[in-house]
């Protein structure tokens, strides 16, 4: 239904959860939250696409199909921050999209992307470019577009433990989106919430430690055939729900979908998803 992708500037805010578990004491590190994503991200990236058919990741995919369906793409340009192995980005050339642009810090995750691209026989629809999201992109000489008619920001919000660190984030967005277009991101919700019980979704958190303005905690994503976890920041600014910084960034018309009320019709953007293939995960 194109009626989601209007040329009128709108913006899709996913909120996904994971279940607080067990409290183990966290790993102290003077890295970087970005360092420690390029780090963990080299360490999982052969395994994590197993997140894929997790039932939160299923959700995930129809979620985002809801914003950027089928047709809704037809020769439009977009850019995927923190695309990684390039799950989102091969749904959107698979919608019709002209072309992606994937930009993610991981080289490891940027290679296994490439590779499937190749393994798909195609040439020149998805281009990788290795940076740090929350840093301009300006200032790498990447060849991309001026603007783009999607920009999608898939969990990199889950990897900033300074608001700086997210106005960097944010920053680019307004930067590479045209005026009208279509911005689409995956953030946490509330990590204090019991909305995720048991980690039934696929996925759970072990330790979590309070920051100046929000969280830490350590990630464990139930793939298969072993799980994938690393440490994560959330800010409140940002799973609280608040709005401030999207304004900020020029992102007007905000419809937020949940996961975890998408399974009981929350609004006309759920009203298509298809909670069976969901409880074949579990």
């Amino acid at each position: 239904n194109s009626k989601f992708l209007h040329r009128d500037s709108i913006t899709f805010i996913i909120k996904l959860a994971l279940t607080a578990a067990s409290h183990k004491l966290p790993h102290h590190s003077t890295m970087s939250s970005q360092d420690k994503a390029k780090t963990s991200y080299a360490q999982v990236a052969t395994a994590y696409d197993g997140y894929a058919q997790t039932p939160a990741g299923i959700i995930e995919a129809q979620l985002i199909a809801r914003a950027l369906g089928p047709g809704d793409l037809t020769g439009l340009h977009v850019l995927d921050l923190g695309g990684g192995s390039g799950i989102h980005a091969r749904e959107c050339i698979d919608y019709g999209a002209e072309s992606v642009d994937i930009v993610d810090i991981s080289p490891e995750m940027l290679k296994i992307a490439s590779n499937i691209e190749e393994s798909l026989g195609r040439e020149g629809k998805i281009r990788f470019f290795e940076a740090d999201v929350s840093k301009p992109l300006s200032e790498y000489n990447h060849p991309l577009r001026e603007k783009y008619d999607v920009v999608m920001a898939n969990w990199i919000f889950s990897h900033a433990d300074k608001r700086s660190t997210l106005e960097g984030m944010f920053a680019n967005i307004g930067a590479y989106l045209k005026p009208g277009g279509i911005f689409v991101g995956i953030r946490d919700a509330n990590p204090f919430s019991h909305e995720f019980k048991r980690g039934k979704y696929g996925a759970h958190t072990g330790w979590v430690k309070e920051i100046e303005g929000g969280v830490k905690y350590w990630a464990v994503l139930h793939c298969k055939p072993e799980p994938v976890e690393f440490e994560v920041a959330s800010l409140e600014i940002i799973y609280g729900g608040s709005k401030e910084l999207y304004e900020n960034a020029g992102l007007t018309k905000i419809v937020e979908m949940s996961l975890e009320r998408s399974f009981f019709g929350c609004c006309a953007c759920c009203e298509d998803l298809d909670p069976g293939s969901y409880w074949k995960a579990l």
